[in-house]
């Protein structure tokens, strides 16, 4: 059973926005406390700029403690062994108090508010929450963790069992939906799991800890700590960790993939991606304007599988391009907060400054900026969705992570092909065409984790799997897909004796 909060001093807030904010609290050991190291930062509301919250850390300390109580969880092996149909009710108990409207709305200011990402949009993502955990639920009370097989003599049992403790990092984009889909996953796995969301934007995984902590699950099963990639680094290097699901950037998952490979530690990494949006000549152009629109501006383009490449026929360039400046100059770009924006700002100085610098590169190299969209009269981090043309495909081969896009022309489908596959990422490609067939064979051809034909949206393709190719990451996302992850297999059977030396 859980403890009482540990009374510890509580934090100062800086301003009346941070009223939009839950407290910073780690959940750890069936306690609630306050995390103890002052990292001398704030966050700041990134429409203004003005001081929102204290960034505060766990401790060494107070991580140690967490690994423990999760190693110690793992023993005993009262969650794992918990029948699926419990685990499955519990669950759906999360889901139903994260579908409160007033625990939606919660959330969902806390994301627009920290992360820049319109109310609109972050209304939509705290939809997500239940639904994952009620997925989950439905995944395991079908009985997919749990076969029987023919043998030679009777059934077998194949079953699927939690590696150990995981670790559940997510990022600071899509907080809500990224966290909820991890820690739904790891608990109907039966694995006990720590939660370590981005300290630019944990507020939503603190709502959910709430939540879990008001189930009363074995004393390790959940937990949630605080902090930067420093306390990451303590729990990824720990043996007790048995399995790492992690969403960020290349960097982190190139230091994480070389700690795990020491021990074969299973890793889910879902990374970055420099995606292609191609336009044939025979597409609807309004259609495509729509599309990299939304590609440019859903989530401030702050997301995984926001446009990267537009790819064009040449005969239709000039077309498209007067039908995505008209789209583009209907763009409202005003407050997080505000229900009339389309699109916010960039969440902090750190990502303002680099989105800035790398339009002001490509522009050295020739790029020509197009961004027809007003700037509001706000001191925060705004870009407007800005279009690069003229770079030759060399130079656009990294990923940006804001809302721009390098515009190339091709004239056959080899190069259309080649500009598609022609950087080191394969997270997600966009093909507009009204020849469905020849949008098939050709969205068959590149080499992404998903392709989406005459149509640009948040949400996956029916459900199906989410891969990563390349730099992208790896393995696969999806409800069967990440709960698996989580697990190993296992048989068990009665078997026949063969003889010695084949007597």
């Amino acid at each position: 059973m859980c403890r009482d909060i540990v009374q510890q001093p509580i934090q100062k807030k800086s301003t009346t926005a941070d009223s939009e904010l839950p407290p910073l609290r780690a959940f750890i050991d069936g306690d609630i406390v306050l995390p103890t190291v002052d990292r001398n930062n704030m966050l700041r509301n990134p429409n203004d700029r003005e001081p929102l919250q204290a960034q505060l850390s766990c401790s060494t300390e107070q991580v140690e403690t967490a690994l423990a109580s999760a190693d110690s969880a793992y023993q005993a092996g009262l969650w794992e062994n918990t029948p699926a149909e419990e685990r499955a009710s519990i669950l759906d108990a999360i889901a139903e108090k994260l579908d409160v409207p007033e625990i939606r709305e919660r959330i969902a200011r806390a994301d627009a508010i920290t992360t820049g990402a319109v109310i609109n949009v972050t209304r939509k993502m705290s939809q997500l929450a239940p639904f994952v955990f009620r997925h989950a639920a439905q995944y395991i009370r079908e009985g997919n963790l749990q076969h029987k097989l023919p043998g030679k003599l009777g059934e077998v049992e194949y079953f699927r069992r939690p590696w150990g403790p995981a670790l559940l990092v997510s990022p600071w984009n899509g907080p809500t939906a990224i966290g909820s889909h991890k820690i739904a996953s790891a608990l109907a796995a039966g694995a006990p799991c720590i939660a370590k969301p981005s300290e630019w934007a944990p507020h939503s995984a603190l709502v959910m800890a709430e939540i879990i902590q008001d189930m009363n699950l074995p004393r390790g099963t959940f937990q949630l700590t605080c902090g930067s990639r420093h306390i990451g680094g303590q729990m990824v290097s720990d043996s007790r960790i048995k399995a790492i699901s992690f969403t960020g950037g290349t960097a982190g998952g190139r230091v994480i993939a070389r700690e795990c490979a020491e021990d074969f530690k299973p890793t889910q990494l879902e990374l970055g991606g420099n995606n292609p949006l191609v336009v044939f000549a025979d597409a609807d152009l309004d259609q495509a304007a729509l599309g990299i629109t939304y590609g440019l501006t859903n989530l401030n383009a702050q997301w995984c599988r926001a446009l990267g490449r537009i790819v064009v026929h040449s005969s239709v360039k000039e077309a498209l391009l007067e039908r995505v400046i008209a789209q583009l100059e209907k763009i409202n770009i005003g407050h997080s907060l505000d229900d009339a924006a389309d699109m916010g700002p960039l969440i902090h100085q750190q990502q303002y400054a680099s989105v800035l610098g790398d339009i002001d590169s490509l522009a050295a190299k020739g790029g020509q900026l197009i961004q027809p969209t007003p700037l509001p009269d706000l001191p925060g981090y705004f870009v407007p969705p800005t279009l690069i043309d003229g770079c030759l495909a060399q130079d656009t081969r990294e990923e940006i992570f804001g809302p721009v896009a390098a515009i190339h022309s091709f004239d056959t489908l080899d190069e259309a092909l080649q500009l598609a596959n022609g950087t080191d990422y394969g997270l997600a490609a966009y093909v507009y065409s009204q020849n469905e067939q020849s949008a098939f064979a050709f969205a068959r051809q590149i080499r992404t984790g998903g392709v989406k034909i005459n149509g640009y949206n948040l949400l996956s393709l029916s459900g199906a799997p989410r891969g990563a190719w390349g730099l992208s990451g790896l393995g696969e996302e999806g409800t069967a897909e990440s709960i698996d992850f989580f697990t190993g297999a296992r048989t068990v059977g009665l078997a026949p004796q063969d003889a010695i030396g084949g007597r």
